[in-house]
């Protein structure tokens, strides 16, 4: 299968799965915008605040910002255990999972947990090893399917993480 690029991602995710008896030409897909490095971000109810470390792919077209991902590693509310929170595009196969990989590691699955209008979410438990890898990485590859079976990955730069998540899980 090949992947998908970024730039290609909200095009394929936004768009009903193509009828497989004939191959379409793809149109060339906007730019993406560069990521910007990890930052913190952090809300409170008046009582706890809660920070996470935030990444975010957008793309733009035609002057605006499209969100494709966001994702956020923080520490659990109620476990106090480091999560990373992924919010994806809609137009994911589900069923599928999701897939992450730090460089040229290895590659681990888990399951996306619900789609709302906003985009599917899924929320990873960021053990030891994985956490670890993230803080000496570069590239953070989040592997997904589109509904036809291709393969989407979204490559989300690592620069900055390891500062950010220390700064939010302090």
């Amino acid at each position: 299968m090949k992947a998908v690029t970024i730039a290609a991602l909200a095009l394929a995710c936004a768009l009903p799965a193509m009828a497989q008896d004939k191959p379409a030409a793809s149109p060339s897909p906007p730019p993406a915008a560069p990521p910007a490095a990890w930052r913190v971000e952090c809300s409170g109810n008046g009582r706890m605040l809660e920070c996470g470390a935030i990444q975010q792919m957008v793309r733009v077209e035609n002057q605006s910002r499209q969100l494709v991902a966001q994702l956020v590693a923080r520490l659990s509310a109620d476990t106090h255990a480091p999560i990373l929170l992924m919010q994806l595009p809609l137009g994911i196969n589900v069923a599928e999972g999701i897939q992450l990989q730090v460089d040229a590691g290895k590659t681990e699955k888990y399951p996306v947990q619900t789609c709302t209008n906003a985009g599917c979410l899924a929320n990873v438990p960021l053990k030891d090893a994985l956490l670890a890898a993230m803080r000496a990485g570069t590239i953070l590859k989040v592997i997904m399917q589109d509904g036809a079976k291709r393969s989407i990955t979204i490559e989300v730069p690592l620069l900055g993480f390891s500062l950010a998540y220390d700064k939010a899980t302090k």
